[in-house]
C-alpha cells in the first residue's frame, strides 16, 4: 500500500500526482502518435473517396480492406498496354468470317495497320465467307488479289476452325468490327502467353455477351435517342462537314415530345437517321434506362440498344475517355464471352469451336489431359466495337452507324497511299 500522510485532517497519497497538484510532465511522443494518427486517418478517407469516384486512382480497392467483397471487373480500370513486340517462333493468322463487304471494308483498315510489314503482329489474314452475295464476294476477291497477305478460306459455316494448324495462333475477328484499338491485338496475344492454361482470350468487345451490363452502366451508356424528323441531306454538307462525320461533338441535341420513351418493337423513324443527346437527361427515355427501370422498354437484345451503345462509344472515342469501358482481365466469366475477337492456337481449335456452338462457358466439358480446366479470359485493355453485334442488324442497317466509323477509320486508321 501506498504510505500516507495525514495533512490537517486529509490524507494525501503520495503517488498521486493530481491529489499533491503536481502537473504532468508532457511527452512529446505521445503528441507525435496522435498527430500521426490522425494524419492517417484522414488521408486514408480521402483515398476512399477518391477511389469511389474514380476506381483508376489507385491500382487497387480501397474500400476492400474495410469490406470483404468479391474483386470485380466493375470495378477495375486500365488505360491500356505498353509496347509489347511481336513474339517469335510461330505464325499469327486472323480468320476472318465474312458476310458483308460494306463493315468489312471499314475493318480492312484495322487489317492492313496490323500486318507485320506494317510493323503488326499478322503474318497472314484468312477470309472464310459465308455469304452467297455476288457483289460482297467480288469486293472480296479485289482487295485478296490486292494483298499479298490475304487469302481466301473455302467457303462453309465452320470451315475456319478446321483450318487452323497446330504451333499457330489464330485471332478470330468477325467481318463486322468496325473498330479495334491500336494495341488490341498485341494485348490479347501477350495474355494468351502469360495465361498458357486458358483456352482462349477475347478481347473486350462493347456491349457483348458477359460485357452488356458492364458496358450499359450510367457514364458509359449515354442517353442517346433516336432523331425523329428528318435532317439536311448529307450530300449537301461541305467536304469540310463531312471529314467531321464521325464527331458525337457536331450533332444537334434530340428534339421530340416531353413524354418521349423508346419502348419495345420501336420501329426505326427513317432511313438514314441519327442518335441524339436531349438537352435534359430525364430518365427512363433511352432503351437501356426503359430497359432497366421499365417493363415496358426493350431488351438488351434490341437493335435500339445496339444504337444507342454505338453512338455512346463514338462520344467517348471523340472524348479520349476509353478507358470508361476497360478493366485489365476478367477469368471465366460467368456468362459466355463474345466469339468476334479472340485468340486462341490452332489445336484448341475444336474445343474452342465445341464451347461456343454448345454455349459451355465454363469450359467444364473440356478438360485437358492432366483433368485441370481450360480458362477463358476476357481481356479488358483492348477495346473492340463489332458493328451487328446481338442486336438485329436490319434495325441499326437504319442509322447512318457505319458512315461514321469509316469516316473515323478513314481519317485515323486508313494506310495512305499517295
Amino acid at each position: 500500500m501506498a504510505r500516507e500522510l495525514l495533512i490537517v485532517g486529509r490524507t494525501r497519497n503520495l503517488r498521486d500526482i493530481e491529489s499533491n497538484k503536481e502537473e504532468k510532465p508532457s511527452n512529446w511522443h505521445d503528441w507525435v502518435l496522435v498527430f500521426l494518427w490522425s494524419f492517417l486517418g484522414y488521408m486514408f478517407i480521402i483515398l476512399t473517396v477518391l477511389t469511389y469516384f474514380n476506381p483508376g486512382f489507385l491500382p487497387f480497392d480501397v474500400t476492400s480492406i474495410l469490406f470483404r467483397k468479391e474483386m470485380s471487373p466493375f470495378f477495375a480500370f486500365s488505360q491500356g498496354s505498353s509496347h509489347y513486340s511481336k513474339p517469335q517462333g510461330f505464325k499469327i493468322i486472323a480468320l476472318v468470317p465474312f458476310t458483308d463487304y460494306e463493315p468489312t471494308s471499314i475493318l480492312d483498315c484495322y487489317l492492313q495497320k496490323n500486318l507485320v510489314q506494317n510493323n503488326g503482329f499478322l503474318d497472314r489474314v484468312v477470309f472464310v465467307p459465308q455469304t452467297n452475295d455476288a457483289l460482297s464476294l467480288g469486293w472480296l476477291n479485289s482487295i485478296v488479289n490486292q494483298t499479298p497477305e490475304y487469302d481466301i478460306s473455302p467457303a462453309g459455316q465452320d470451315m475456319e476452325w478446321k483450318s487452323a494448324m497446330d504451333n499457330v495462333m489464330y485471332i478470330r475477328i468477325d467481318g463486322d468490327t468496325v473498330f479495334l484499338e491500336d494495341h488490341t491485338i498485341s494485348t490479347i496475344v501477350k495474355t494468351k502467353l502469360d495465361n498458357p492454361s486458358s483456352l482462349m482470350v477475347s478481347a473486350n468487345v462493347v456491349n457483348e455477351a458477359a460485357l452488356a451490363s458492364l458496358h450499359s452502366h450510367p457514364g458509359v451508356a449515354m442517353p442517346y435517342l433516336p432523331e425523329l424528323f428528318h435532317h439536311v441531306d448529307q450530300l449537301s454538307l461541305s467536304k469540310p462537314q463531312m471529314h467531321q462525320e464521325w464527331r458525337a461533338s457536331s450533332l444537334p441535341h434530340w428534339q421530340g415530345p416531353m413524354k418521349f420513351k423508346v419502348n419495345k418493337d420501336f420501329k426505326p423513324p427513317f432511313n438514314g437517321h441519327r442518335w441524339l443527346l436531349p438537352a435534359d437527361k430525364s430518365i427512363d427515355r433511352d432503351p437501356i434506362s426503359a430497359s432497366v427501370y421499365t417493363d415496358t422498354g426493350p431488351t438488351l437484345d434490341d437493335w435500339t440498344v445496339g444504337a444507342q451503345q454505338h453512338y455512346s462509344f463514338l462520344h467517348h472515342l471523340e472524348n479520349n475517355d476509353l478507358g470508361l469501358y476497360k478493366f485489365p482481365i476478367w477469368v471465366d466469366p460467368t456468362e459466355p464471352i463474345s466469339e468476334n475477337f479472340g485468340c486462341f492456337w490452332g489445336n484448341d481449335a475444336v474445343a474452342v469451336h465445341h464451347m461456343f456452338r454448345h454455349n459451355s462457358q465454363t469450359t467444364a466439358s473440356h478438360p485437358k489431359p492432366d483433368r485441370s480446366r481450360p480458362h477463358v479470359i476476357i481481356d479488358g485493355k483492348g477495346l473492340v466495337s463489332h458493328y451487328s453485334s446481338r442486336q438485329g442488324v436490319a434495325g441499326l442497317d437504319t442509322t447512318d452507324l457505319l458512315a461514321r466509323y469509316r469516316a473515323y477509320a478513314e481519317e485515323r486508321v486508313c494506310l495512305r497511299t499517295e
